[in-house]
């Protein structure tokens, strides 16, 4: 369903044909039509990765179906629990300034 159509290559200058795609090239010089949005795709599929691999169980390539969903249950379940600590020492806090407030 991709529609074909022509786009001026930035770099050699000659009219070549573009589906729209991240990953086009140039029929002629073979650069990328789109040379930063490319590049940002790229940089946003290495952060990904890097998100990935910094989760405290990481998920590898050879994990089963059954392991994948337990690392990602105690991935989640773990950033729940620090957004309630966070959520529990500022409710602590607020109750401190009002308690010091009401007794002023």
């Amino acid at each position: 369903m991709s529609q074909v159509s022509e786009i001026k290559c930035p770099h050699c200058g000659k009219w070549t044909l573009w589906n729209g795609s991240v990953d086009d090239r140039c029929l002629y010089c073979d650069e990328f039509l789109e040379p930063q949005r490319f590049s940002r795709e790229i940089e946003k599929k290495i952060a990904d990765e890097v998100k990935k691999e910094n989760d405290y169980f990481a998920i590898k390539p050879g994990d089963g179906l059954f392991k994948r969903r337990v690392k990602r249950f105690f991935n989640s379940f773990r950033w729940a629990v620090y957004y309630l600590e966070i959520a529990f020492f500022i409710f602590i806090t607020l109750l401190l300034v009002l308690l010091s407030l009401m007794a002023a």
